[in-house]
């Protein structure tokens, strides 16, 4: 399964571009030196802003799933023989990055799945085709993801879900320790009500479950 590139920028760029080249003919007409220089100045940032993003939006982009591996971005193949896992998961919260592909050992990530036009469901089924059963699905082991409604004097969102996705990890690893340390957590949490934030009845009735279910 190879992957493509998901385009976002492209219109942004050309807009860009256009707004420095229009910049650049002002300058060129402009009434004296001062407003030249800076007509002339705002053009050429323009069309090299413009030009970055082109650049990115075109440049090369080879990601393959296949039988004997992963093909990846920058040219380089990895064998699944080489590798104990590769890992979907999320970023530790407050990152907002949105899921992605890291190989183990190593933790290096090699994908964000935002960044192709192939969907999440996709993708997994092309892993667990082809890498079996070093694939390692931890967004769906960890838990469904709960969406708690968000509403005035709220928890503050950040908090909860970094507590939330460490809670999951514990009751991942099977560790006792590190369950008997996230139960503790729980018992009072170090959350903070904002403005606008997590349904406060919510996310308690919630991390009541995690610390039942932490004690089995």
């Amino acid at each position: 399964m190879e992957l493509h590139r998901r385009r976002r920028s492209t219109g942004l760029a050309v807009l860009v571009i256009v707004f420095g080249l229009v910049a650049v003919v002002c300058a060129w007409g402009a009434a004296n030196t001062a407003t030249t220089v800076v007509y002339a100045l705002c053009g050429a940032l323009a069309l090299a802003i413009g030009g970055v993003l082109l650049r990115d939006e075109f440049r090369p982009f080879r990601f393959v799933i296949a039988e004997d591996g992963l093909t990846l971005r920058d040219g380089g193949t990895v064998a699944w023989t080489d590798l104990d896992h590769i890992v979907l998961d999320e970023p530790t919260p407050p990152a907002m990055s949105g899921p992605h592909l890291l190989l183990e050992p190593g933790d290096r990530v090699v994908l964000k799945l935002d960044e192709v036009k192939e969907s999440q469901d996709e993708i997994i089924e092309a892993l667990r085709r082809y890498a079996g059963p070093r694939f390692d699905n931890r967004i769906a082991r960890r838990g469904d993801h709960v969406n708690f409604l968000t509403v005035l004097r709220g928890y503050e969102p950040g908090r909860v879900d970094n507590l939330l996705r460490r809670a999951g990890d514990a009751l991942l690893s099977g560790d006792p320790a590190q369950r008997a340390e996230l139960r503790q957590e729980l018992e009072n949490p170090d959350l903070v009500v904002v403005l606008r934030g997590y349904d406060r009845a919510q996310v308690d009735a919630h991390l009541r479950k995690l610390y039942a279910r932490l004690g089995d």
